[in-house]
């Protein structure tokens, strides 16, 4: 019965540290934290399992593997959103000036999608005007009503400027 109920914990464990790795690879705007989180994890499972504690390697592994399918989860929707993401910018346009408080009262399916997040688009607005961000740890992706999405990272910039 012990056996069973550290069996029963140790999976409930290993399920709420998928969730959170999944949560946290989604967050691709982290950048350096998500590197040092995938160094860590394994480091720190190593470290805490080596004692023959197979519930800490089986929570540690699950937390690792959520955090990689996090991260496919958001590098699929990063590249859905620069192929895509111009069509939210022209339903905004459409609305005339009355633009919503959400994206998510467009008329339109959104892209971007990633996991548990509706869109990895962030979205500001006013009664005048909106913009429309998209970001990760190498760009920086803008658009406005009068600009359509550019992208304004300074790595853009400087190679540009080489060619």
């Amino acid at each position: 019965m012990v056996l069973l109920s550290r069996l029963i914990a140790a999976l409930a464990y290993a399920g709420a540290a998928f969730m959170f790795g999944v949560s946290l690879g989604e967050r691709g705007e982290l950048g350096a934290v998500q590197h040092i989180f995938m160094a860590v994890i394994p480091l720190t499972t190593l470290l805490l399992a080596r004692h023959g504690r197979l519930p800490v390697l089986l929570t540690g592994a699950a937390m690792l593997a959520g955090l990689f399918l996090g991260q496919s989860q958001f590098e699929r929707a990063w590249r859905d959103c620069v192929a895509n993401g111009e069509r939210v910018r022209i339903a905004l346009l459409a609305t005339d000036g009355e633009y919503p408080n959400r994206l998510e009262e467009l008329p339109i399916a959104l892209p971007c999608r990633c996991g548990f997040r509706k869109t990895i688009l962030h979205y500001m607005s006013t009664d005048r005007s909106f913009l429309l961000v998209m970001t990760n740890d190498r760009e920086t992706w803008v658009a406005a009503p009068k600009r359509p999405f550019t992208n304004v990272s300074s790595r853009a910039k400087s190679r540009a400027a080489l060619r």
